[in-house]
């Protein structure tokens, strides 16, 4: 639970507590205190607890959600119910002589707090669906921590490679092309001898977080190897890949990255486009042959 959905809901706690505090003065008011030799304190603890119960409930939702429909729905039949509840346990201490439309009226509030939260609960299962295609497009499909680099943080190649395969299915059947960039650090192997492991880390780590705030939302980034990253771009077509890969490529140009000095790093880059009858392994190769060109003595890029 946060606090500070809490501070959102002022209105909201004003209301809950005006309810309470008129159903608590209007049985005062009209009931007539029972002795306490006639109190049956079963019931007492068995409608206390459903009292507890609901008005938990009730804190729990506003201590837990943003404002929104769901949430005031959620509100309302709550709060209905849990008044029905209070009306229903005050019975066990008052009684009404002259006012038994009270006794009678005691069960409606918990009636039509129930079909509140029907209503409360289609919306909420909708919300959930909506969240969860949003987490898939961001998750790429599934979150495994199993999967994950320490260092950086990214997902390792591994589970790249799943993604792959599972993305190269998907686009098989809806004909929906993908790209691939990878990036190798130039020169990281000096960087390593000469501020050390600690410190490499340290520029892996920073290299992971300047590409993520370059990449879109629904981008995957992945550690690849020791100093190299592979990013899968979704529903990218080669033109706007080639655009994302410079991009990158200045962004890591452009970034000082801290070490004892601070330091700007270079990287080799490729980009490859999904077509069809291609598999993920011949894509990934497809980078690492890029890559490898690149590197040759005689190289532009070198």
């Amino acid at each position: 639970m946060n606090s500070r959905f809490a501070l959102l809901h002022r209105p909201l706690f004003v209301i809950m507590a005006l309810c309470i505090s008129v159903t608590l003065s209007l049985t005062s008011y009209l009931g007539v205190a029972k002795p306490f030799s006639s109190f049956d304190w079963i019931d007492v603890l068995g409608e206390g607890g459903m009292t507890l119960v609901t008005l938990f409930w009730l804190l729990a939702t506003l201590f837990s959600r943003l404002k929104g429909r769901v949430t005031n729905l959620l509100f309302i039949g709550l709060l209905a119910m849990h008044l029905s509840m209070l009306l229903d346990l005050l019975d066990e201490f008052w009684t009404y002589p002259n006012s038994g439309w009270i006794t009678t009226f005691e069960s409606i509030p918990a009636t039509l707090g129930m079909m509140v939260m029907s209503v409360a609960l289609y919306h909420w299962h909708h919300e959930q669906i909506s969240i969860n295609d949003k987490l898939q497009q961001r998750e790429r499909f599934y979150r495994d921590h199993s999967l994950t680099d320490f260092v950086t943080g990214l997902y390792s190649a591994a589970y790249m490679k799943q993604q792959l395969n599972r993305e190269v299915q998907l686009s098989e059947q809806h004909a929906q092309p993908f790209s691939l960039l990878m990036f190798d650090l130039k020169k990281f192997d000096q960087l390593n001898n000469q501020y050390g492991t600690r410190h490499a880390d340290d520029i892996l780590r920073q290299v992971a977080e300047c590409m993520q705030l370059n990449c879109r939302p629904t981008d995957l980034i992945c550690r690849f190897a020791s100093d190299r990253f592979i990013v899968f771009l979704p529903a990218t077509p080669a033109c706007t890949a080639t655009v994302m890969m410079h991009h990158l490529q200045c962004s890591l140009t452009h970034t000082r990255f801290k070490t004892p000095n601070e330091t700007q790093l270079s990287a080799y880059c490729s980009h490859v486009t999904w077509q069809e009858g291609h598999t993920g392994e011949q894509l990934i190769e497809q980078l690492c042959q890029q890559l490898a060109v690149q590197k040759l003595p005689n190289s532009v890029a070198a």
